[in-house]
């Protein structure tokens, strides 16, 4: 294109002439100018997009505390914060396999006491807390039981175990503690440890003798035995009715007998069991010894209306050194101490909510 002379007239005695070489370079500076301010508006585009880029990018994920204190029963409150805060993250979380903190419903929860760490992943990054796990405390002045969390299974009249049920580390009782002709019984192991050190400390102080006569029964011997004592009764002239009301003085119906759980034993020094047994010399020391290698009299002469068993001072059954003392200094059965746990887990339920936990 031919770019002409330009004439412009200012006034009436002055004008001002632009020749087409000034028009042309006019026309290259603004051009210019305006691929100049094109260039940079890209180049800056292009530098905000960088900047959210990086402020996007995830670098590191932090706790507001190096530990964590949670009850036992409850979920985590670990809040992890994202550097830079309005990073795109997509969290994972990972648990330690020793039991301690497990996965309820999609929450981390707090399953056991113990000290663990809790991590957490997004991409390449990650990061670790420290958690402990406490149970909740009883109130200072709580006499209740401490180890209320460790509940003991209990078997008797209203609590029936199904026929399935077998505990899963029995073990063989050797020939040499039990009586002659009483072969093949079965205790767990922890029973059977325990009763070994309760053997060898009464042997030790009294030279007594004591054998095993009764440890473990499936739920199908117990039938029998309490079928046979039924019927025994049926032959003395009770009616059926009478001779299974009877027979529960003595022998608990199947699934209701505390030697499905493998945990009890029956003793003896003759061979035989009967109220007499108390009288012996193994029989007194059982009965002031047996609570401090963690056995209980599980059915004691005072208790009979609440345990709905007749006295049987030959009647062990192992709960834990713990258990067994508090029972034993407060002079309760099983079936209350059990109530008692209930009472002390509300307890401490009702005193955790006003004490949060904390780290020791």
């Amino acid at each position: 294109m031919k770019i002409k002379e330009i004439t412009i007239k200012i006034s009436d005695e002055k004008t001002v002439v632009i020749t087409p070489a000034a028009v042309q370079r006019t026309i290259y500076i603004v051009i210019a100018a305006v691929a100049v301010a094109a260039m940079c508006k890209k180049t800056v585009s292009r530098g905000t997009a960088r900047i959210k880029e990086l402020d996007c990018k995830l670098q590191k994920i932090v706790f507001q505390s190096d530990e964590i204190a949670v009850y036992v029963g409850d979920e985590i409150q670990a809040e992890p914060i994202a550097v830079p805060k309005n990073a795109d993250t997509s969290y994972t979380w990972e648990i330690a396999d020793d039991g301690i903190l497990s996965v309820r419903k999609g929450r981390i929860v707090a399953a056991k006491s113990g000290k663990t760490l809790l991590g957490i992943s997004s991409g390449d990054i990650s990061a670790q807390v420290n958690v402990t796990a406490k149970y909740k405390p009883l109130p200072p002045e709580s006499t209740l039981p401490s180890l209320y969390y460790d509940r003991l299974i209990i078997a008797n009249y209203k609590n029936t175990l199904s026929p399935e049920y077998v505990p899963a580390d029995l073990v063989k009782i050797p020939d040499n503690y039990t009586a002659d002709g009483y072969y093949g019984l079965y205790v767990t192991k922890e029973t059977f440890e325990a009763y070994k050190e309760l053997y060898m400390a009464m042997y030790n102080e009294i030279k007594g003798r004591m054998h095993i006569i009764s440890g473990y029964r499936s739920y199908a011997r117990q039938s029998e035995l309490y079928n046979k004592a039924v019927k025994n009764l049926m032959a003395q002239g009770k009616t059926s009715t009478e001779a299974r009301a009877l027979a529960l003085n003595t022998t608990q119906t199947p699934g209701n007998s505390e030697h499905q759980l493998g945990n009890t034993i029956d003793v003896s020094n003759d061979n035989t069991t009967d109220h007499d047994y108390l009288k012996t010399p193994e029989g007194k020391w059982l009965a002031e010894n047996s609570y401090k290698y963690g056995f209980i009299i599980r059915y004691p002469e005072d208790k009979a209306d609440i345990t709905r068993i007749e006295y049987e001072p030959w009647h062990i059954r192992y709960v834990g050194v713990n258990h067994a003392t508090y029972m034993y200094v407060n002079d309760i059965c099983l079936e209350q101490y059990v109530e008692l746990q209930e009472q002390a887990e509300e307890a401490a339920n009702d005193y955790a909510l006003e004490n949060p936990a904390t780290p020791d």
